[in-house]
């Protein structure tokens, strides 16, 4: 069977570079990560090119959107002028961001490639995972050039390099949130080795405490189980560490993608009652435009509930854990100590580090914040709607 999902990741990694967001390199195999020259200066020129163009070019924005939105309201400009920029700044923000946290970066990298080379049957429980991130960035980036294509098909080639940096940036955001989606969902595959593995061993230690078998083989057993237990604690602490990791090194940039989603979702519902309201033709679009911008924010809010459903998941998955634990209040008495301990270890090591996944200490990522999240958007677009029946009609 052809390895689908080593080649995606490799894809990732190598376009990562192409693009100027990854600016250090590590090996699979060996588990190395390493700065090298020739990824160093190339990060930096393609990095530099990339600014200078959109420095150069800035002035073609502001007449992109007097061309497309031309007979729309001032209300319509400033949504579309406000989430077109705010993509560019956080698009430029990463790239910055990447290099001022280069060393804790490579560091988590470091930490993630040791895991995945001990235990690298959590790649084959990703597969899927990892093929639905694939197909649904690649739908986003795709449908975005299509609709730059048809806006640059109505406003003029002088405008198509400005458009470009425009996909260029777009291109870069994507790739972060998946790259910080990947460490995720391969933490979440060791969670689910390591609470199958957990399973196992309860279910043993179950047995054992109700039939228990001659005492050398008894003793040999429990301390085989507490050996275990040990192991998992420890595979356990190492993932937390990932966790929190990654909320450090990409706690600024979730922060902006947060609110890149939380505009976006308010500005899309709004501008979906204008194009109803007015008609998509009165509002300088095409039937194909609209077409390709309905596809487009489909996969891109799609993509966006795959990468918090990996943050939700991941608390689950610890969640289970110590659901398993609560099984040792079944165990008949007479363990042996050291087993017992190692139980009671792991189970308090999970109390008092609990895992919680959050956004620069400000806001936590659960079902319920997220709900409530979900809230603030639906009144918010009222109150835009409500805005623009007020004064445009």
């Amino acid at each position: 069977m052809v390895d689908l999902e080593s080649f995606l990741l490799v894809f990732v990694y190598y376009y990562g570079h192409a693009i100027g967001v990854s600016n250090f390199e590590f090996n699979w195999q060996t588990g190395r990560v390493f700065t090298a020259t020739r990824s160093t200066f190339y990060a930096i020129a393609i990095n530099c090119v990339l600014f200078t163009l959109f420095i150069y070019h800035w002035t073609e924005y502001w007449n992109i959107i007097n061309f497309i939105f031309g007979k729309s309201t001032k209300l319509h400009e400033y949504v579309i002028v406000i989430m077109t920029c705010l993509r560019i700044v956080i698009g430029l923000f990463t790239l910055i961001h990447r290099w001022y946290q280069r060393c804790k970066m490579m560091d988590l990298t470091r930490m993630v490639v040791r895991v995945f080379v001990a235990r690298p049957q959590a790649k084959r429980l990703s597969r899927w995972r990892i093929l639905t991130k694939f197909l649904s960035g690649t739908m986003t980036d795709i449908l975005q050039m299509s609709v730059l294509l048809d806006a640059m098909g109505r406003v003029g080639s002088q405008f198509d390099s400005g458009m470009g940096l425009q996909y260029w940036t777009a291109a870069i955001l994507n790739l972060a949130v998946s790259q910080h989606y990947l460490i995720l969902i391969f933490v979440r595959a060791q969670y689910q080795l390591l609470n199958t593995e957990l399973r196992q061993v309860i279910e043993e230690s179950k047995e054992l405490s109700w039939n228990p078998p001659r005492q050398g083989v008894f003793m040999t057993r429990c301390c085989s189980l507490a050996d275990q237990l040990d192991d998992l604690a420890m595979l356990q602490s190492q993932l937390q560490a990932i966790v929190n990791r990654v909320e450090e090194v990409f706690g600024v940039q979730g922060a902006l993608v947060y609110a890149g989603y939380y505009l976006s979702s308010v500005s899309s519902v709004y501008l979906t009652y204008s194009i109803l309201t007015y008609g998509y033709d009165n509002m300088n679009m095409t039937l194909t435009s609209m077409m390709l911008s309905s596809a487009w924010y489909f996969f891109y809010y799609f993509d966006g509930m795959l990468n918090m459903s990996s943050m939700l998941y991941v608390q689950d998955d610890q969640a289970e854990m110590l659901r398993l634990l609560d099984h040792r209040t079944l165990f008949a008495p007479g363990l042996d100590i050291r087993l017992e301990e190692a139980l009671e270890s792991l189970h308090l090591q999970l109390i008092r580090n609990p895992l919680k996944i959050d956004v620069l200490k400000m806001y936590y990522v659960t079902r319920g914040t997220t709900m409530a999240m979900l809230g603030n958007i639906i009144t918010h677009s009222v109150l835009l709607i409500q805005y623009d029946m007020e004064n445009y009609q």
